[in-house]
């Protein structure tokens, strides 16, 4: 009947299928991922080490200060002046023969520090400036001591307060020989159209230590201040 033959059609189809399961290839051991090891020595970003305490806005600071300094003060005085890049180097540059020297100190214990500038008679001659009776050895001392005080209010941006003293002359020779013997400065060289500009700076604090504590409020120069 059609009945029985609709039967055997359904019985075939499910031994057909029992079939199947028997000789379906069934998935193996599943193999292991490969993943790199970082070698033992390695470091990894938890046990990297803290970065460096000096920031890059403040890395540098000392060397921009100085420099930006040093341009503002010849530009007063209606003299350009090229910076170029700072040096670390020995022997240092030889001075030129007019020279003046300005001792500091800050910190807590004291740390003593000097700054020198060192220019030629002919530099000095490009400056506005009536001198009178002045000696252009007496003028350079007053423009080291003008620098220092530039640089004494760009430093309290940074929290450092340097105590300068009084500036003096001295010999080329001598400073020549006292910067040979000591450990290497730091050392700005600018260019004008007469000849360059030394400045030596030595005895301040490592930029690792300046934190930046916002602009200082200070008088410009030939600004009035009314009491």
């Amino acid at each position: 009947s059609a009945y029985a033959e609709g039967a055997a059609d359904v019985r075939s189809c499910l031994d057909f299928v029992r079939s199947m399961r028997k000789t379906s290839v069934r998935p193996g051991p599943r193999e292991p991922r490969f993943e790199p090891k970082a070698p033992a020595d390695a470091v990894l970003p938890g046990d990297a080490a803290p970065p460096s305490s000096t920031s890059g806005a403040v890395r540098g600071a000392i060397d921009s200060l100085v420099q930006g300094s040093l341009v503002e003060l010849f530009q007063a005085y209606s003299v350009a002046l090229a910076p170029q890049p700072r040096s670390a180097r020995e022997p240092l540059p030889k001075p030129a023969e007019i020279c003046a020297v300005i001792g500091f100190n800050h910190g807590t214990p004291k740390r003593a520090g000097k700054l020198t500038l060192s220019l030629s008679a002919p530099v000095l001659g490009l400056m506005k400036v009536e001198l009178g009776s002045t000696r252009q050895v007496d003028w350079a001392r007053e423009l080291c001591n003008q620098l220092m005080g530039r640089i004494k209010n760009r430093m309290l941006q940074f929290n450092v307060r340097l105590q300068a003293g009084l500036p003096s002359s001295i010999d080329r020779k001598l400073l020549e020989e006292q910067q040979r013997g000591a450990p290497p400065a730091r050392a700005y060289l600018g260019r004008t159209l007469r000849g360059d500009v030394l400045v030596t700076l030595d005895g301040m604090p490592h930029e690792a230590e300046l934190v930046y504590v916002g602009p200082s409020v200070v008088a410009n120069e030939g600004e009035t201040i009314f009491f």
